[in-house]
C-alpha cells in the first residue's frame, strides 16, 4: 500500500488509549520526564496508534508528557495486530518490541530511531510495508542488530601487548530478517511531525543521553 493511501488510514484511526507507560530516562523530577509504552494492558485492537502524548505515571495524573519510546517486548507475541502507527516523536525502540507479531503488515518508523535492536521484528512473517520518516541515506545509517561475531582471546603475543585470537565464530541472528523483505517507503510524514519533541542530555558538546536511559 503506498503512503498516500495509508495516510487515510492514519487519519481515520484515533490514538490508542489505556496503554501502559514508564519513564524512559532517569533524571530529576521523574513526573515531568517523557515516557515510553511498556505494555498493551490487554488492548486487542488490530490497528494501534501510539499517542503523541500521555499522562506521566509519576505525576499523579497532572502532567501530560511526550511519548518517545517503545519498551522491549511490548508487542511480543501479539498475533492480532496488523498495523502499528508510531508518531514522529518516538526515538527509542527496545529489543524484541514486535517479536512474534505474525499478523503485523504495516508499521511507521520515525527518523529519530537510530538503533533497531536484536529480534525486534523476529517472526513478523506478514510484514509488507514500512513507512519511514527519513531518507534512504538516513535509513541506511540505522544500526540494525543482527549477526554477532564472537572472538575468544588467548595469551599475549610474545613481545607484544596484543592478545592472540584463539577462535572466532559468527552467530546468526535472523530476528530482523523481515526488514529486508518489506517494502520501505521513504519521506513519509508521520503524526505530529511538525511538533515532535525529542529528549537529549548533553554536557558541553557531548551527548550523554545513553548514560541516563532506563532499560525498559
Amino acid at each position: 500500500m503506498n503512503y498516500n493511501e495509508y495516510k487515510n488510514i492514519i487519519r481515520a484511526t484515533p490514538e490508542t488509549r489505556g496503554l501502559g507507560y514508564e519513564i524512559v530516562f532517569m533524571w530529576l523530577n521523574p513526573g515531568r520526564l517523557p515516557i515510553g509504552v511498556i505494555s498493551l494492558n490487554g488492548c486487542t485492537d488490530k490497528i494501534i496508534r501510539v499517542p503523541v502524548e500521555e499522562v506521566n505515571p509519576h505525576s499523579d495524573g497532572k502532567n501530560i508528557v511526550p511519548v518517545i519510546g517503545v519498551a522491549q517486548e511490548t508487542f511480543a507475541g501479539n498475533t492480532s495486530v496488523t498495523d502499528i502507527i508510531l508518531p514522529s516523536g518516538i526515538q527509542k525502540i527496545g529489543r524484541a518490541a514486535f517479536s512474534g507479531c505474525t499478523a503485523l503488515e504495516r508499521i511507521t518508523i520515525p527518523k529519530a530511531v537510530k538503533v533497531i535492536g536484536a529480534d525486534t521484528f523476529k517472526d513478523c512473517i506478514s510484514l509488507r510495508d514500512i513507512y519511514y520518516e527519513g531518507t534512504p541515506e538516513e535509513w541506511n545509517r540505522i544500526e540494525v542488530i543482527g549477526d554477532k561475531r564472537e572472538v575468544e582471546f588467548g595469551g599475549l603475543v610474545p613481545g607484544s601487548p596484543v592478545q592472540e585470537i584463539v577462535s572466532e565464530r559468527l552467530i546468526r541472528s535472523p530476528g530482523n530478517a523481515a526488514l529486508k523483505l518489506a517494502n520501505i517507503h521513504f519521506r513519509c510524514e508521520l503524526p505530529n511531525a511538525k511538533n515532535a519533541k525529542h529528549f537529549f542530555v548533553r554536557m558541553g558538546h557531548k551527548d550523554m543521553t545513553k548514560l541516563f536511559e532506563r532499560k525498559l
